[in-house]
């Protein structure tokens, strides 16, 4: 019998199959851009790319739980920057920050709760009731301050802003702040999908919601879950970008939700339902930073960037659809 290599091993788990593929895709794009242009390679750029990288993973992985039951969540971009916004005002208010981001984040789940409860107990179409909130909480977030950028800058104490600063972009160990923050939250989560009778209930309504309604999951609370678990994690990312601007601003978090899916179908998460996992979602997150930095690198216009990734989630979703029709074929 031949001998699996460790990596290969590591990739060997139900759902993860694609993540291996994903994780050489990001090596050779890595190279690729390094080798166009070596600043790439540089420590302050890997800095900045660490950095950056921690909102897609979070919105990455939120999304994934999302999509291997089925479903697809529209709404997160939007989400995220209601929680950037909900927070900042909050703090400039008087509030302490503990307190405003807590929360914060009870808002985002009940966001989550809502969606579910659209989605699993109205039986609204997942991508209609959720592209009706993107609209909804877009428009709350341009309410809560008339669509103007509100900054913390000079509006709370110097103690809350000097932590605020540290935990958006300090280092301990040399490691930026946030990666702890996704590298916890990446960790909580793949246990919870992989080694708990919530994960395989995930995966069983992916793969068929009648037949796990049947063998006696609740398929609508799974839905619910799932949805408010998603919402937890916009909330995070929320909170990640305001640490990291300290200022909320309207358009915060915009596009966030395509960006999302890209990274979790890019790594071997498929929208059919049933098929996927956290570290994939987390290796095509990576994919989705080291494209923007690249890019950004190598002086490409943002709205060919926005094209460019447009192009590349199409062919993704695609490649996806194609391996579904290939495996039920089979």
């Amino acid at each position: 019998m031949k001998k699996q290599s460790p990596l290969k091993r590591i990739f060997a788990i139900r759902g993860m199959g694609g993540a291996l593929t994903a994780f050489a895709g990001l090596i050779i794009i890595y190279i690729a851009f390094g080798i166009i242009n070596p600043a790439v390679f540089s420590g302050q750029n890997v800095m900045n790319l660490l950095r950056s990288m921690s909102k897609y993973l979070i919105i990455g992985i939120g999304q994934s739980y999302v999509l291997i039951t089925g479903n697809i969540d529209l709404s997160i971009g939007s989400v995220v920057g209601m929680s950037a916004m909900i927070a900042a005002t909050l703090m400039t208010m008087g509030v302490n920050p503990v307190v405003a981001i807590l929360i914060t984040f009870v808002c985002c789940m009940i966001i989550g709760v809502l969606n579910g409860i659209l989605v699993g107990k109205w039986k609204l179409p997942p991508f209609i009731a959720t592209l009706g909130g993107q609209w909804i909480y877009r428009g709350v977030l341009k309410l809560l301050n008339n669509g103007a950028t509100i900054s913390l800058r000079g509006n709370i104490s110097k103690e809350a802003m000097k932590a605020m600063q540290f935990l958006g972009n300090g280092k301990v160990l040399g490691i930026p702040v946030p990666v702890y923050f996704v590298a916890v939250a990446a960790a909580l989560l793949t246990f919870l999908l992989k080694k708990t009778t919530f994960g395989r209930s995930v995966y069983a309504v992916g793969s068929n919601a009648e037949t796990a309604r049947m063998s006696g999951i609740n398929v609508q609370r799974i839905k619910l879950l799932v949805f408010t678990l998603t919402g937890a994690m916009a909330g995070l990312a929320g909170m990640i970008m305001i640490t990291r601007m300290t200022s909320a601003q309207v358009n915060c978090g915009e596009g966030y939700e395509f960006e999302g899916i890209f990274a979790a179908v890019v790594g071997g998460v498929s929208m059919a339902g049933g098929e996927g996992s956290v570290l994939g979602a987390v290796v095509g997150a990576l994919i989705v930073a080291v494209l923007r930095n690249g890019l950004n690198l190598n002086g490409v216009n943002s709205f060919w960037q926005q094209v460019i990734l447009g192009v590349l989630i199409v062919l993704v979703v695609y490649a996806d659809s194609l391996r579904t029709k290939k495996k039920r074929a089979e």
